[in-house]
């Protein structure tokens, strides 16, 4: 019987300290799943058992608490997000394809928290860069199929400002999230078209440098032409002088030999005094036998 005792008494004091240890443990869990913390940059909605929403309005900052093991807490950031859309492929007006790159920042306000979360997609957060993308697709097709493929760059800025309003005015219209901004990131045009575009500055820069070199020729030859007509001008110049000079010598002997002619009319001696001026200092030749000597000017021309 002692021995029944001892045993029982063992018995109940292993259950008593196994509930000592079990109660605190039960109660911690309890404590900790019936609270939960909303951090700054989020809002919160609670689900029963994961489908009936439990909340109307969304949960702010702060502590709060919930049915533990039942209710089901889901989170949504409310702080500004940044979503990020690389090589997306959009077709111009002349049916090129050009890859781009988007970068949109946007902002969910409290009033659209409920909505986002079980309204939108699948309930929680799970599908809000999914709700987004389908929209900035489609806006990026609309702003990028209005332009030219070769006035994309020039028209950069003004296409980020249409799709800037376009996503912001869909997003606000569809899900009353806010936009920021969004910004094109990154144009990247197919091979063929870099290629074709190669091509045309490479005949641009040849016709250039044709045209250059037509104008070079042709102000070659207005130079040559200009040369020329000088060089005839002054030929027919020298030209000019050169026979003034010869009528003016020849007047010039004209009227020394009509004053020399003059002169032997009025003056016979002047043809001793002309005769001794031409005579070079060789005696003179007798030509011919009479009485009267002639000098042989002729003679006395070769003797210088």
């Amino acid at each position: 019987m002692k021995n029944l005792l001892l045993n029982g008494g063992t018995g109940l004091t292993g259950k008593f300290t196994a509930w000592k240890i079990l109660v605190p443990v039960v109660v911690i869990a309890v404590f900790l799943n019936s609270v939960f913390v909303i951090s700054p940059s989020e809002e919160a909605g609670t689900r029963w058992l994961g489908g009936t929403p439990m909340t109307t309005a969304p949960l702010t900052t702060g502590m709060h608490f919930k049915v533990p093991f039942f209710e089901n807490v889901d989170r949504i950031q409310t702080s500004r997000s940044v979503y990020t859309l690389n090589a997306l492929d959009v077709y111009t007006n002349d049916n090129q394809k050009v890859t781009i790159d988007l970068s949109i920042i946007y902002q969910i306000p409290s009033a659209a928290v409920m909505n986002l979360l079980y309204h939108v997609g699948r309930a929680g957060n799970f599908d809000i860069d999914g709700t987004i993308l389908p929209v900035v697709r489609d806006r990026a097709l609309a702003a990028f199929a209005q332009y030219n493929t070769l006035t994309i760059s020039d028209q950069r800025a003004q296409i980020t400002l249409q799709m800037r309003k376009d996503v912001s005015e869909a997003l606000q219209r569809l899900f009353g999230v806010d936009t920021i901004d969004v910004q094109l990131t990154g144009i990247h045009y197919s091979p063929v078209f870099d290629q074709s575009i190669e091509e045309a500055v490479r005949a641009k820069n040849l016709a250039v440098q044709a045209e250059n070199t037509v104008a070079q020729k042709k102000f070659e030859g207005q130079q040559k032409t200009v040369t020329a007509s000088a060089e005839a001008q002054a030929s027919v110049e020298r030209a000019t002088g050169e026979a003034q000079s010869t009528v003016l010598q020849a007047d010039a002997q004209a009227k020394a030999i009509a004053t020399v002619g003059n002169a032997l009319k009025t003056n016979p001696d002047y043809v001793h005094f002309y005769g001794m001026q031409r005579w070079n200092g060789i005696l003179p030749q007798v030509v011919g036998s009479g009485s009267i000597p002639m000098i042989d000017l002729k003679s006395g021309d070769a003797g210088k």
